[in-house]
């Protein structure tokens, strides 16, 4: 936290021109026609399926490159084809496949929580925070759970939090520049506290989560 604090202090003016230029940043994205669009649904697909980066961080960054309304557009569009693709190559390829993909431990947890559960449930692991909702995607892949469903249900749970991201991002350019210090650091240790207490907060969720589903244990 201090680290991210100290380098938003000193490279304050190079942070400030790029934040700041945002209309600048639009024109030249608008010059590459389609690419630009498709890159980033590019990289929604491959956050869902590979998990590289946060999900949040590429709807704030559509929000601030392309604005609310076509930040969530491109944002949902990649999300509902990489759901889509997950969902269809864990139930073409199977298990194997999944294993290759998904970390073991979180792997062998959610089989043993989603087992046997319905749409309803699953709805709700994409509309709750601190669920590890692509995982559900493969999982629900592996179940007989039908994938034209799910994947409507997946859409229409994470669109909340797409358009909360992408508003942020949007919005970024009317913080002022003292207003990054803070941000930066909360951000971190927002960061820092789910690292470090994850595994009770996803406990928390999933447990309102299964009283909402009427199921326990």
């Amino acid at each position: 936290m201090i680290a991210v604090a100290a380098a938003l202090w000193i490279w304050n003016e190079p942070i400030q021109g790029l934040l700041g230029d945002q209309g600048r940043l639009r024109s030249w994205l608008a010059r590459l026609g389609p690419l630009g669009p498709l890159a980033t649904i590019g990289l929604s697909v491959a956050q869902v399926i590979l998990a590289p980066i946060p999900g949040q961080f590429v709807g704030v960054m559509n929000g601030y490159l392309y604005g609310i309304a076509a930040g969530t557009l491109y944002t949902v569009v990649g999300l509902v084809l990489g759901t889509a693709a997950a969902m269809a190559l864990a139930r073409r390829y199977g298990r194997p496949l999944v294993e290759r993909l998904v970390p073991e431990g979180q792997l062998t947890r959610w089989d043993g929580i989603a087992d046997r559960q319905g749409p309803w449930f699953f709805f709700l692991v994409f509309l709750f925070p601190f669920v590890p909702d692509d995982i559900n995607c493969f999982l629900i892949g592996l179940s007989p759970l039908p994938i034209p469903r799910m994947l409507v249900l997946a859409t229409l749970g994470r669109l909340p939090g797409v358009l909360v991201s992408c508003w942020v991002g949007a919005r970024a350019v009317a913080f002022p520049t003292w207003a990054w210090l803070p941000l930066g650091g909360g951000a971190v240790a927002l960061a820092w506290l789910f690292w470090r207490y994850h595994e009770k907060l996803e406990g928390l969720a999933l447990g309102l989560i299964r009283r909402l589903t009427g199921r326990q244990g």
